[in-house]
């Protein structure tokens, strides 16, 4: 069970993630605005607009993902329902909180998820 002031911090940096997500996000949009104002350039210029924009649309999706996850942390621990492993049910542990603070499995039961994924990927490839 955490304590109050561990809870605290925590989200604490759960809401600087999250600010950070959306610093960088912000800066990203008035950096595509003034590139789409940008004069007409050769080929190669389209070529690189368009990769670069293509990798922003890959990280807005991960960062959309973080979002997510760091608004479920945020509910559970509003809820009471924060720190504990949706597999087992167990605590996890407040260093893993700390390093990952949307975690939602302790390190046993993510270990075991990730082996079983890898086994099923395994199995599609020899399959495929």
């Amino acid at each position: 069970m955490l304590r109050k002031n561990e809870l605290l911090e925590i989200k604490e940096i759960l809401a600087e993630m999250k600010h950070e997500i959306l610093k960088n996000l912000e800066e990203r949009i008035k950096s595509n605005d003034i590139s789409d104002q940008r004069e007409i350039g050769d080929i190669f210029d389209d070529a690189d607009l368009e990769q670069s924009r293509e990798f922003n649309l890959l990280l807005s999706t991960r960062e959309q993902q973080k979002l997510e996850q760091i608004e479920s942390a945020l509910s559970r621990m509003e809820n009471g329902e924060y720190g504990y492993c949706e597999d087992c049910g167990e605590n996890i542990p407040v260093g893993r909180l700390k390093a990952m603070p949307f975690a939602i499995l302790c390190v046993k039961c993510k270990s075991e998820r990730e082996s079983l994924e890898g086994h099923t990927n395994l199995y599609l490839e020899e399959k495929g």
